[in-house]
């Protein structure tokens, strides 16, 4: 069975129903706002960044040579923002993740070999 590939005007095209109208500007906070568990990718070579909640894209944004715009997937009825504590726990982790590793990724102290 071949391997599902999207095409780049699948990652630069607005997908029409149940998305919002293309908004100026950057997007970035406003759909995260809204989808706060999805990842961004960004794809320099088409000059765009797009946000998946899983497998399912829910956000696109268009910036460098392209007009600065972006749009997203309307949220589900069942919507629920984002706990309280979420955001404040994800950064305790990463310090937590930085602290312990910062050791070894500090530059300043490199020797050479």
């Amino acid at each position: 069975m071949p391997e599902a590939q999207m095409r780049d005007s699948e990652l630069t095209e607005r997908p029409g129903r149940g998305w919002t109208r293309w908004q100026e500007g950057a997007g970035e906070y406003d759909i995260e706002r809204v989808w706060w568990q999805a990842k961004v990718l960004h794809f320099p070579k088409l000059n765009v960044s797009v946000w998946f909640d899983g497998s399912e894209r829910v956000g696109l944004e268009h910036w460098g040579y392209r007009d600065a715009k972006w749009c997203m997937k309307n949220p589900p009825a069942d919507w629920q923002p984002m706990p309280a504590g979420y955001r404040q726990e994800a950064e305790r982790a990463w310090l937590r993740w930085h602290a312990a590793t910062g050791g070894r990724q500090d530059a300043r102290d490199a020797s050479p070999v």
